[in-house]
């Protein structure tokens, strides 16, 4: 467009456009000054700077600008910079700021300022914005590389703790003991589970493991175990977009939903201790839940199965589904069927676990069951008939914190409490999941740190999309703006730190890492029986037998014991084995001492 000089003047210095650049302006000044000072949150910070500085500093961003303003004055540049500057200082602040009791409500403060920002640069832009509408294949493809994006994250977090000696016994090392063993006999055996050989489906019914053992068969190795977790996250977002073309969602908003998904915090977080059979619920549930949609009912219905193979508990999940369809959806012969699926999965691996396993672990919601015979039927009569006491344990922890408070947020922020914007109240049952884990004590339920609530996400994006088309634009608009500030924030907050950590940990000590794996390599006979120190325990975990030495303690009844000295509270356990006739075989500097029962 053509415009006089006048007409420049007017449009560059209107109002609104003049207070959002002088505040990208500040907010620019405020980035250039972090990148040349750190410790932020400390009084002293910048002191040095005088008044004079921060008036020129911003002044000249405010000329800078300006001129810009000028030669696109029928452009709302001025969001850019304002964008443009708070995603620096955001970006710093959060990965600078050290954790402690109160990091959250930082975190807080500044997802509100920065979505402020976010749903101004979104309504500012909105007319830019319409004009883009990326196809099928263009979306599809950019969802792709968004999931391959966030693969590559997770997958790179956790083979580095692999890597790095970090990843224990519980819950990788015993993976990778039955991971050798499923490719050996085809049996998911175990040793250094519960300190005997046993089943693993003894202690969880996962039968889906199997789809990973073709893989770990072709590449044998704990990292195979490590990516299968990060691929099976990522192709989530594949039905997510699919989920969100069948609701004739833009496709603009469909590569943000994918985003969300594939950045969701909670996700990554949850890969923090390695892999757990949970990584494919995400994946299976939406897919029933897009197969539910489009009315294909046999996909639907293996995808169920899929999902049942999960874990016991995982039929949980599908029962929420079922009561979702029967309550909300009205669609009584499928609904039906889900329930007695569901409820019949359930009781039956209940019956096998207490039978022929461990039990079921109910332990877990030992607030709900007063008499401890009544198992989880327990819990679900607490919840009947005293609902009152219910909800004085929605948010209370063994430990009397606001942990559950700020889970809550983790998971509900990063997706704009999206979830909750229906006008249908039976739509909220796709929300019921996180009471799962706001109803238990067991505190790592409710830490994004831990595998608990991939099945929850599966849910709470579900939600989200049918949610969506029923919103009025600006609503929509708005509430998807707080969402990418907040996931965008969290993101920042949480996954980031620990790629960091990993990488320099990689960096600094990749030499003596070589070193150790070679060692272990070549210290242990292949056939020999072991009892190892937890961290070492994945590396050597491909044996008949192999125990983790703090649960097997100082019995004699094995050939061989590695033991971990970068750690000296083994160096107990290293004299109690000499105490019994073991000695020295080989070490490794003060990293790694194997010893020898002497015969």
């Amino acid at each position: 467009m053509n415009l006089t000089f006048g007409q420049r003047m007017r449009a560059a210095f209107a109002w609104e456009r003049s207070i959002c650049r002088l505040i990208a302006s500040w907010c620019a000044f405020a980035a250039t000054v972090l990148l040349f000072n750190s410790g932020f949150a400390e009084l002293a910070y910048a002191q040095d700077v005088a008044f004079w500085q921060i008036v020129l500093g911003t002044g000249l961003f405010f000329v800078l600008f300006s001129a810009v303003a000028l030669l696109l004055a029928d452009l709302p540049s001025d969001s850019w910079f304002l964008l443009l500057a708070a995603s620096l200082c955001v970006f710093r602040w959060l990965l600078e700021f050290e954790g402690d009791d109160t990091s959250f409500l930082f975190v807080l403060v500044v997802i509100v300022v920065y979505a402020l920002f976010v749903v101004y640069c979104l309504r500012a832009n909105e007319a830019l914005l319409r004009e883009w509408h990326p196809g099928k294949r263009t979306v599809m493809g950019l969802a792709l590389l968004i999931g391959i994006a966030s693969c590559a994250v997770i997958a790179v977090i956790t083979c580095l703790r692999y890597k790095t000696f970090s990843s224990p016994n519980f819950d990788f090392g015993l993976f990778c003991n039955m991971f050798y063993n499923m490719k050996e006999t085809g049996l998911p055996m175990i040793t250094s589970e519960r300190d005997y050989l046993l089943s693993h489906f003894a202690v969880h019914i996962s039968p889906i493991y199997y789809l990973l053992l073709p893989f770990y068969a072709l590449f044998p190795s704990p990292m195979t175990l490590q990516i299968g977790q990060a691929v099976a996250l990522a192709l989530g977002v594949i039905p997510v977009v699919l989920l969100a073309r069948h609701h004739k969602l833009s496709g603009r908003t469909t590569l943000l939903i994918a985003a969300l998904y594939a950045f969701y915090p909670a996700l990554s977080c949850g890969t923090f201790y390695d892999i757990h059979e949970n990584c494919f619920l995400p994946l299976f549930l939406l897919l029933t839940f897009l197969f539910y949609e489009k009315k294909k009912y046999i996909p639907m219905y293996l995808s169920a199965l899929c999902v049942l193979a999960v874990k016991e508990d995982a039929a949980i999940y599908l029962l929420l589904f079922a009561l979702f369809v029967l309550l909300s959806e009205r669609n009584w012969l499928h609904g039906t069927v889900l329930t007695v699926l569901s409820v019949g999965y359930f009781g039956f691996c209940a019956y096998m676990l207490e039978k022929h396993g461990l039990g079921m672990m109910v332990n877990r919601f030992n607030n709900l069951i007063y008499d401890s015979g009544d198992g989880l039927l327990g819990a679900i009569k607490t919840a009947l008939v005293n609902p009152g006491y219910l909800l004085t344990q929605l948010f209370t922890t063994s430990k009397g914190t606001w942990e559950k408070l700020v889970y809550a947020c983790q998971m509900l922020l990063p997706l704009g409490l999206l979830p909750f914007c229906s006008k249908k109240p039976s739509r909220w049952l796709l929300v019921s999941p996180i009471l799962i884990n706001l109803l238990t004590y067991y505190q790592y339920q409710y830490d994004i740190g831990f595998q608990y609530h991939f099945g929850i996400t599966a849910f709470l994006v579900y939600a989200m999309i049918k949610n969506l088309p029923a919103l009025s634009a600006p609503t929509r608009r708005n509430l998807l703006g707080v969402a990418a500030a907040a996931c965008c924030c969290i993101y920042l907050f949480t996954v980031v730190p620990k790629l960091n950590t990993y990488v320099n940990r990689w960096e600094n000590g990749k030499e003596t890492y070589a070193q150790m794996e070679a060692f272990l390599d070549t210290a242990i006979p292949a056939d020999a029986s072991v009892s190892s120190s937890t961290f070492l325990l994945a590396h050597i975990a491909d044996r008949d037998v192999i125990y983790e030495v703090k649960y097997h303690g100082d019995a004699p009844d094995i050939d061989y014991v590695v033991l971990d000295m970068r750690y000296k509270s083994y160096l107990d356990t290293m004299q109690a084995y000499l105490d019994q006739g073991y000695a020295v075989s080989s070490q490794l500097e003060e990293l790694i001492v194997v010893l020898k029962k002497q015969p």
